[in-house]
């Protein structure tokens, strides 16, 4: 009995010191929200074969709004993510002088070994802060040639063709060029291609002080995301790391999340290699950390806050003013024949939003995680993962031609190379009747509302100093 006894012992010890290189799994989970490597949101891949021809149509212009690729860390995390070499030493200590309590999520001798050779990199210093990446660049250049080899007719060598706007940053520029490589085969600046900073157009939100004091600044935005971060499954998920790392007490919601943003950069720089810092977080772990930023982003850039949808309204605008000239010019061709943009996260998910794409019948909220999981439509990692990209091809139709299409125009909207769900359109082929109700009220697009809080700030301190002034009259 004895001896059986201390085989049984023996059998739960090892089964509690089980070991699992999480850094090498065979289906590992790689959707990291606005990090996540356009490869692993697009499991496609970037392809090269034609867009499903539309019967009887034939494409005539061509709008399309680009996230820009995978960067360095911007300037203000630099000093954040260096601290994690000392939180390195202290795990490696940890598992040097076996500070385990009883756990089976110990991490194998190869991911303690890859964590122990982990180094922060000399070239991410605040001369190259926020500046793209090799793999950014070339996913843009493979990105343009893609969509040159599915509408050869539409995106020519003809320089003429085209208006390329960008932000006036490192990102967007460089994007820019990536993206007319890919095109043309050449750099932009030997073809002289049309182009354009604008500001405005490409981060509203930036521009709207309605917009900064009522979500940006307002502590309601972030709610959801604290109610979930307090919940007993996040605080789960924390305990479970923190025993993982060899630590007999929970380490600080911001050591997670640096190593979380480590994790998900070192995977977008470099989707081949093993990052030392995923090794940290179950799949589980992972998708609890997904919902939190999704969380942020519904409402700081999507359906959680109203004012969002009259935000992304002036890109949308741009779309449709493009395509409605062009049909007004009836057969005499129009220049610029393609308006391609490159833009932030932010704008992209505003854009959407005003669009009316990834709405949930059920508002992403703390409490509902469970049954969001699997169901929620408002998933960064699919729709604003690097290099994201949303496209609308305005097509010119003979009806006789095709029983299913009675107008003859139509717009196909494709949403990271695949048809968008838009409702009561045709898997992204939509009537421009449809597109013109749905999109048309926006040719006004009345942005004054961005102002209301300055112009009643404004009107509040003049009638304060007109008050004052009476004030002071009657005193004397």
């Amino acid at each position: 009995m004895g001896w059986i006894a201390l085989s049984v012992l023996v059998l739960v010890s090892e089964a509690q010191a089980q070991e699992v290189c999480l850094s090498a799994e065979e289906d590992p989970y790689l959707l990291f929200g606005t990090k996540t490597a356009y490869n692993f949101a697009h499991t496609a891949g970037i392809s090269t074969t034609r867009i499903q021809d539309v019967i009887g149509c034939s494409p005539i212009a061509f709008w399309s709004l680009n996230r820009h690729g995978s960067h360095n860390p911007e300037l203000n995390e630099i000093n954040e993510l260096q601290r994690l070499q000392d939180l390195r030493d202290n795990i490696i200590a940890n598992y040097k002088n076996g500070n385990f309590r009883n756990t089976n999520q110990r991490m194998c001798t190869s991911d303690v070994n890859l964590l122990e050779r982990w180094q922060w990199s000399a070239r991410h210093t605040a001369a190259s802060a926020g500046e793209l990446t090799s793999e950014g660049y070339v996913t843009a250049q493979n990105l343009a040639q893609a969509w040159r080899q599915r509408y050869p007719g539409l995106l020519t060598d003809n320089r003429h063709d085209y208006l390329f706007k960008y932000l006036n940053d490192r990102r967007s520029t460089s994007s820019f060029r990536a993206y007319t490589e890919g095109l043309f085969r050449a750099q932009a600046q030997d073809q002289d291609i049309p182009n354009a900073s604008d500001e405005k157009l490409l981060t509203p939100y930036k521009f709207c002080p309605a917009w900064t004091k009522d979500v940006e600044q307002n502590n309601e935005t972030t709610s959801y995301q604290l109610i979930f971060e307090s919940k007993q499954e996040y605080r789960d998920m924390i305990n479970n790391i923190s025993l993982r790392l060899g630590f007999n007490y929970e380490i600080d919601k911001e050591s997670i999340k640096r190593m979380y943003q480590m994790c998900r950069y070192n995977k977008a720089w470099d989707i081949a290699q093993i990052s030392p810092w995923c090794a940290a977080f179950t799949k589980s772990d992972l998708q609890r950390l997904e919902y939190a930023e999704d969380l942020e982003t519904y409402y700081k850039y999507g359906y959680g806050s109203p004012i969002n949808q009259k935000l992304g309204c002036g890109l949308v605008k741009d779309m449709f003013d493009f395509f409605q000239h062009q049909i007004e010019s009836g057969d005499i061709p129009q220049q610029p024949r393609a308006k391609i943009y490159f833009t932030d996260a932010p704008t992209l998910l505003l854009t959407l939003t005003s669009l009316g794409a990834h709405r949930q019948v059920t508002p992403l909220t703390g409490d509902n995680y469970r049954t969001q999981v699997q169901q929620r439509k408002w998933v960064t990692s699919t729709v604003a993962p690097y290099n994201a990209n949303l496209a609308a091809v305005l097509y010119k139709c003979d009806p006789n031609s095709n029983y299913q299409i009675q107008e003859k125009y139509q717009v196909l909207f494709l949403e990271n190379e695949q048809q968008m769900v838009l409702d009561n359109c045709r898997v992204g082929l939509c009537d421009w009747s449809l597109v013109k109700q749905k999109y048309g009220n926006t040719s006004s697009c009345d942005m004054q509302f961005c102002n209301a809080a300055n112009s009643l700030n404004s009107l509040f301190g003049i009638s304060l100093a007109l008050l004052s002034l009476v004030v002071r009259y009657i005193s004397v």
